[in-house]
């Protein structure tokens, strides 16, 4: 009927679109709420300790709806309000003068306390400890250690028992030495004693003088504690001061530490720098820079450099990169390019031809250690 028409028109396409049945549901108007002449059960709202009750940790004061009452001392809030107790103790309700226009509910520790406690004034805490009376129980509570602490323990006693051995035989060293170098003092224990204790310092990384500083600090600090506890009158609290500061300046005037922590002459700066210069000299008459040494000379460039009391660490790392090194620059008199009994072969790359060399080098250029 249509052969000749290449597009149907829209008019014709809809008479020949079946219509699509609509299908209706039925419909129900909503009904209303049967609860509606009902009241909801309380939340049972408000306090639920009052004043001068005692309460343990954790223990709930009060519920409300808002922060109308605000935690005190010893009281928590949680996201509800509800404020709980983070102490034992007894519930206070009362009044900051630092916050006039809030109330607050607080737990005291003892049953005699107020609050607010004395602002600007230390707080009063408890410890969770109390005074055992029975010795059976004090003395088990005293020996009580964990599994693993009573595991460690024998380890423990006997590393602190080696400790005290080595700081014994230390401190007897110090002491021995003190005739070495001439140190006259009254006490010898004392002296002895303020060595150790710069020793120890030190070895924590502070400096010679920093070291003297805080020893000196400490021991006379102790005097004062000793003079505040009354175990000194004044007479005798400024003796004991007069005798130490007189055996320091005596022992630091004549004993030093070097940084190996060895006990030296004491110097001045313009002799460690004399002595410093005249060893310098000596190492540049001996070794000729980028020529090869023997083992003898190095064990004497090294003896050098190790000079008491003459460098700290850092310098003698620097003398020794500067006349021991590991291995000489590739100079073209320490390279050769003939196989030999007396060289060694390394590999070095070229980079104008992007191959690796076959170097021979003396063995002389390489450290013997």
């Amino acid at each position: 009927m249509f052969k000749n028409v290449s597009v149907l028109p829209s008019t014709l396409l809809n008479n020949f679109i079946k219509p699509i049945t609509q299908i209706r549901f039925a419909t129900k108007r909503a009904a209303g709420s049967k609860t509606h002449m009902q009241d909801s059960r309380g939340k049972r709202l408000g306090p639920k300790k009052h004043e001068g009750q005692q309460v343990t940790t954790g223990q709930i004061l009060l519920r409300q709806r808002g922060t109308k009452w605000y935690p005190g001392t010893n009281v928590g809030i949680g996201r509800d309000h509800t404020l709980f107790a983070l102490e034992p103790g007894f519930v206070r309700y009362y009044l900051d003068p630092f916050h006039p226009k809030r109330r607050f509910i607080g737990v005291a520790l003892k049953q005699e306390d107020r609050l607010p406690y004395p602002h600007f004034e230390p707080s009063v805490r408890r410890f969770g400890r109390e005074v055992i009376e029975n010795p059976y129980r004090a003395e088990k509570e005293e020996n009580y250690m964990s599994r693993k602490e009573s595991l460690e323990s024998p380890a423990l006693i006997k590393a602190k028992e080696d400790r005290i051995l080595k700081r014994n035989e230390k401190l007897k060293n110090f002491i021995d030495s003190l005739k070495e170098f001439g140190v006259v003092v009254a006490d010898s224990d004392i002296a002895g004693i303020r060595l150790l204790t710069i020793d120890g310092f030190m070895r924590g990384g502070k400096t010679l003088e920093d070291a003297r500083f805080y020893t000196t600090y400490n021991a006379l600090y102790d005097l004062k504690l000793s003079f505040k506890r009354g175990e000194l009158n004044e007479n005798e609290y400024n003796d004991k001061i007069n005798q130490y500061n007189e055996m320091s300046k005596e022992l630091d005037s004549k004993i030093m530490f070097d940084s190996k922590f060895r006990l030296v002459k004491n110097m001045t700066i313009e002799e460690i720098e004399s002595l410093q210069n005249e060893i310098i000299n000596e190492l540049d008459s001996i070794i000729k820079l980028n020529e090869p040494i023997n083992k003898d000379i190095r064990q004497k460039a090294l003896k050098l450099i190790d000079t008491p009391g003459a460098f700290n660490l850092k310098k003698q790392v620097l003398l020794k990169r500067k006349y021991l090194k590991q291995v000489l620059p590739e100079l073209d008199t320490l390279v050769s390019d003939e196989k030999d009994k007396n060289a060694k072969v390394t590999y070095r790359m070229n980079y104008e031809t992007r191959r690796v060399d076959v170097v021979y080098r003396p063995k002389s250029v390489f450290a013997q250690l």
